[in-house]
């Protein structure tokens, strides 16, 4: 079955453009919307011979050259940019003797490291060979495979090669060393099909179909998904609009504050000795208009900031479910596609901004274990399987996608808390600001002993009144997402599932597999214990955390969550195969 949320090929042509105009559209389409894998082409796209020894392409040691040489000559650049800006014109010179011997040396390096680095295909594993005084070797057992990513960096995809990167969800991070670069795109799809093949073949010998043996690499038939979701053009751009976050915003303030700066100096209104009061009392008038249009601009900025961001990061997403497999691709500058077992995923997350939960869109995440940095730019362990997809459909879209999750949230009877959670909540968000208001008077005071206040009240006045401000505005948004947190908390399970829900501006629903918990914790403070509550701590072998921590639960109904996590007596076995 194939269900898509995107456009196909085939799609009509652009009416009354250029022919030129109509190429770069379909092309802006194609990586919006692919009808196929970026990582496949159609002249490679068939298994490629994968018996015996293999090396990198040889591309990739001009790839790693450049790459080590571009940090290098930074470095050099830095340190001859005083000699530069004071008018030594003959350092460019020196700059590009440097880079030269640079990229020499680089490729050199890279050219001794490519041969001495090799993979395999074994009867019991990826074997993958490196080092040249220190000859190591690493096997990596097909049913210890989590997940396999494939990423490809901007220059990467210039030159087509692929780096594919298997995760076996040790307690280590093998690195590197669990690496194997410079892949052509049809030849890493055909190295991770086989993977996933082998794998299948180890664990369910008998459900292993393909014509040629287990231990071989040779030809078969093509294995087509079960179902397919993209995002369209108009829900990608929704997507990319929705999602805001506060790095974005942060980096607005930055821009227009240092722009903001330069002008003042351009304009001379920063050179201020002895003015100060007459220049103040001059703009008084106009400091609510300006703050008020400077605070616009920066979140007006911070949105664009973020829309592009997200455009970047979620531009031709596409997922594919296998018999036994997940597939989720997208990125449009550096390229990811990771690929993971299905009975490997520990828990799910449904994620809700305020803007989201208006308009009904939620985006999905799947937490596998895997390590820190393996994620490709996601936190440590989470895998994104849908960035917008509308809250009804999504059910719908577990049951193509995910099976064994489909349904949970239909079926789950989910308890509140209790009125006690909502004042313990807001007690925690404003309990920083008495010491926050005593530290302002002391300030306050500090400068009115110093005589900084009388002789630059001009200056300090506005600034402590500033920080006032802005402290009642952090402590109103403080208290509204514990209200909001409060609010929206749930928690209860099915026979197999614990689900929770927690967060407040953003809310985050997460279901968990009773068979895939590795602890529940019920613990309770003093104070906790008087109002007869208890904190909520789960955990699974993922390392993320997302959703699976729960304050003020009501000490009742934590006893009987701590009770269905270990069962007694009648309590019926949950079916753990069900999430292999």
């Amino acid at each position: 079955m194939s269900v898509a949320l995107g456009e196909r090929d085939g799609r009509p042509p652009v009416p009354g453009a250029p022919a030129g105009e109509k190429d770069l559209v379909r092309e802006v389409e194609r990586l919006a919307v692919p009808e196929r894998s970026l990582f496949e082409r159609a002249d490679d796209a068939a298994p490629a011979a994968l018996v015996g020894t293999h090396r990198a392409n040889p591309l990739s040691v001009l790839v790693e050259a450049l790459k080590m040489t571009s940090g290098l000559v930074a470095l050099v650049a830095f340190g001859l940019a005083g000699d530069f800006f004071a008018g030594d014109v003959g350092v460019l010179a020196t700059l590009a003797a440097a880079a030269v011997a640079i990229f020499a040396a680089c490729l050199l390096l890279s050219f001794v490291a490519w041969r001495a680095r090799t993979w395999e295909l074994a009867d019991d594993g990826l074997v993958v060979r490196w080092g040249l005084l220190n000859r190591r070797r690493l096997t990596i057992p097909y049913e210890h495979v989590h997940t396999v990513s494939m990423n490809s960096a901007l220059l990467e995809r210039l030159v087509g090669l692929v780096t594919l990167d298997l995760d076996t969800g040790a307690a280590t991070s093998e690195g590197d060393a669990s690496k194997v670069r410079g892949l052509r795109a049809g030849e890493a799809e055909a190295l991770r099909a086989e993977l996933f093949r082998r794998k299948r073949a180890l664990e369910a010998p008998g459900d292993e179909k393909d014509d040629a043996p287990a231990g071989s690499a040779g030809p078969r038939s093509e294995e087509r998904p079960l179902a397919t979701f993209s995002l369209t053009g108009r829900r990608l751009a929704l997507a990319a609009a929705s999602r805001t976050n506060a790095a974005s915003q942060a980096l607005a303030l930055v821009i227009l504050l240092v722009n903001g700066l330069n002008q003042l100096i351009e304009w001379g209104l920063l050179d201020i000795a002895g003015t100060g009061d007459q220049l103040m009392a001059a703009m008084t008038p106009a400091i609510l208009p300006v703050v008020s249009a400077f605070v616009l601009a920066v979140v007006v900025l911070g949105a664009l900031v973020s829309f592009v961001t997200n455009l970047v990061r979620y531009a031709g997403y596409r997922v594919e479910r296998y018999a036994d497999r997940v597939v989720v691709e997208h990125g449009l500058v550096s390229r990811s596609s990771r690929t993971l077992a299905a009975g490997r995923v520990q828990y799910l997350t449904v994620t809700q901004g305020l803007i989201r939960r208006a308009i009904g869109y939620a985006e999905v995440s799947a937490w596998v274990v895997a390590e820190p940095g393996e994620a490709g730019g996601e936190p440590a362990g989470s895998v994104l399987l849908h960035p917008f997809v509308r809250r009804d459909e999504l059910d719908a879209f577990l049951a193509e996608v995910l099976p064994a999750y489909a349904g949970v949230l239909d079926d789950v009877e989910l308890g509140r808390l209790g009125p006690v959670a909502g004042r313990r909540a807001v007690v925690r968000a404003a309990l920083w600001w008495p010491l926050a208001l005593g530290a302002f008077i002391g300030f306050h005071w500090l400068f009115g002993v110093s005589g900084l206040l009388a002789h630059a009240g001009w200056l300090v006045g506005p600034l402590l009144a500033a920080a006032g401000a802005l402290s009642v505005l952090f402590l109103a948004v403080l208290v509204a997402d514990a209200l909001l947190a409060w609010r929206g908390a749930r928690y209860g399970h099915t026979a197999c599932e614990l689900v929770l829900v927690s967060g407040g501006l953003t809310r985050r629903t997460a279901v968990a597999p009773r068979s895939h918990l590795q602890r529940m914790q019920v613990s309770a403070s003093p104070f906790q214990r008087r109002a007869g509550v208890a904190s909520l701590s789960v955990r699974t072998a993922a390392s993320g955390s997302d959703g699976l921590d729960l304050r003020d639960v009501p000490a009742g109904a934590a006893a009987d969550l701590l009770a269905w996590f270990r069962p007694h007596g009648g309590a019926a076995p949950c079916k753990a195969d069900d999430y292999r």
